[in-house]
């Protein structure tokens, strides 16, 4: 493990390696390879996993950074030279593949080197063939509108364009097109430059076939466990209509083999998650209670699919089991989804700090389980990207936050419900300290930061002076200051009881959209 994660761990799980009961035996050496370097992927996955495995990851220069991906060959040499001293690997196939998550999405690989690629999980199950290969894959995204912040650079220009035609071919083979919808798709064809359309595609058709093959290793058996992210899917796109061709190939893999939910950040935790279950020969129950209004049948912006079937599938892949009596759970997971099944953005004036009647009646309920003595995380997804502030500042007047044994509400519905139910469920295992402290990082990042600051520095800075938020340039360090005192001034505000002496703000990518969050 890098310096830099060893001080993650220090910080998050002082109980060390060896500290926990009934989990893993300190022999019991897990490998983690993340779908790249950002927290949400690495440091906050360490800081919560490393309380319960004897987890090892690669060396910093191992890792992408950005665009730039990760030296994959040298990677694929650690992973092999530590196979057989190791009891399990949780690994992303997108950065053993591609070099990372970005580059799956930018690269210029031959398909036969990427095939090649596939072929040495083999390698790592003939080195030790009782090795547990735990694998997390993406499937490809399709954002609705231009931005090259993630993708090439002509998908800034015509981005929209190719998602919409996309759209449309996949809603031609699976119902058909109206007469203005086929003339629609006839002049995006004609718009879009017919060299940028090919290049998506082809990419997305190689990728395709990287997925199949992982499939095949799966139902082979060389691949213990797959999950498939699904990260920007919406219905219809490019992305759904890929899945729908994949669905065809995994009739015949079980739930205990293969299992596939919108989200992708949240992947490496799940499977660790899995991977502990696993080694304690648990199953744990999770007991789940909706917000009122449509609650289950929601479907959340940048997803294909209900909150109701997105929950159940990440409830399998960390190998629970959903139980109807919240007094036999192991984990009361409360999910706060919007009133009306509308997710708007946490950045949005809808997102308001007053207290709604709705958000007490909601606070009161996850008083009464926690009176009870029943452990309760919270699946905050309201609201996209960021916390429901009325809900937390109920949570907040009630004196119930530092009472939860996990929080979660960051970026997608789907990310936000593999948080919380990961470091739910793995809570009952940490000290109380260090509970907190993981506790403490997802209010500050997902409350604080994607809630509050982020929209504050947004509208007194970035939009008055024109700044591209995704490369401020000279306009930085402002900004970035700025984030700093915000998160200082909100840690003392509403996050007295968690004594946080120290608070390290880092800027993964150099921009606005994320933060990184370390505290003493």
């Amino acid at each position: 493990m890098s310096i830099k994660r060893l001080a993650w761990v220090i910080l998050f799980a002082a109980w060390g390696l060896l500290g926990f009961s009934g989990v893993a035996r300190a022999q019991d050496k897990v490998l983690y390879i993340p779908l790249d370097e950002r927290p949400v992927n690495l440091d906050y996955v360490v800081a919560t996993a490393a309380s319960v495995l004897n987890l090892v990851t690669p060396p910093d220069f191992m890792l992408p950074d950005y665009k730039t991906p990760a030296p994959v060959d040298r990677l694929w040499d650690w992973a092999l030279k530590n196979a057989r001293g190791t009891t399990g690997m949780v690994l992303a196939t997108d950065t053993l593949i591609y070099g990372g998550l970005l580059p799956s999405r930018n690269h210029e690989l031959p398909r036969e080197e990427l095939l090649t690629r596939v072929e040495n999980f083999k390698k790592l199950k003939a080195l030790n063939p009782r090795l547990k290969i735990l694998a997390f894959a993406t499937l490809m995204r399709t954002p609705a509108t231009n931005t090259a912040v993630e993708e090439p650079a002509y998908y800034g220009t015509y981005g929209a364009a190719i998602y919409r035609l996309t759209a449309l071919e996949d809603k031609k083979e699976n119902g058909g097109l109206s007469a203005q919808e086929a003339t629609e798709l006839a002049g995006l064809m004609a718009t879009i430059p017919p060299e940028y359309l090919r290049d998506w595609l082809e990419r997305r058709a190689k990728n395709l076939e990287v997925t199949s093959r992982l499939l095949d290793l799966t139902r082979e058996g060389v691949i213990d466990y797959l999950v498939l992210g699904r990260d920007d899917a919406s219905a219809p796109s490019q992305s759904h209509r890929e899945y729908r061709y994949l669905l065809r190939q995994v009739e015949n893999l079980t739930e205990d083999r293969f299992i596939s939910f919108p989200g992708a950040d949240e992947g490496g935790l799940v499977l660790l998650t899995r991977l502990a279950n696993l080694l304690a020969g648990e199953k744990p129950g999770v007991y789940v209670e909706f917000a009122p209004g449509p609650g289950a049948a929601t479907v959340p912006a940048y997803e294909d699919t209900t909150v109701g079937a997105s929950l159940a599938a990440h409830i399998a892949a960390v190998g629970g089991r959903m139980v109807s009596d919240p007094q036999k759970a192991d984990l009361v997971l409360m999910v706060n989804t919007p009133p009306d099944g509308v997710t708007r953005e946490a950045a949005s004036p809808d997102n308001s700090a007053a207290v709604r009647p709705a958000a007490a009646a909601w606070a009161n309920k996850i008083a009464a389980y926690i009176a009870g003595g029943r452990p309760v995380a919270l699946a905050d997804i309201a609201f996209a990207n960021g916390a429901d502030n009325s809900l937390l500042a109920a949570l907040e007047q009630a004196g119930l936050l530092a009472r939860l044994q996990a929080y979660a509400g960051l970026n997608t519905a789907s990310n936000a419900i593999g948080y919380a139910l990961c470091q739910g469920l793995l809570a009952r295992r940490m000290q109380p300290e260090d509970r907190h402290a993981i506790l403490a990082v997802r209010l500050l990042d997902d409350w604080g930061y994607q809630a509050n600051v982020r929209g504050q520095v947004d509208r007194e800075i970035i939009r008055p002076y024109g700044v591209n938020k995704n490369d401020p340039g000279a306009y930085a360090d402002r900004i970035f200051t700025a984030i700093r005192e915000g998160m200082v001034r909100f840690a003392r505000t509403h996050l007295g009881s968690f004594n946080i002496n120290s608070l390290e703000i880092s800027f993964p990518w150099k921009r606005a959209f994320n933060i990184g969050v370390k505290i003493r």
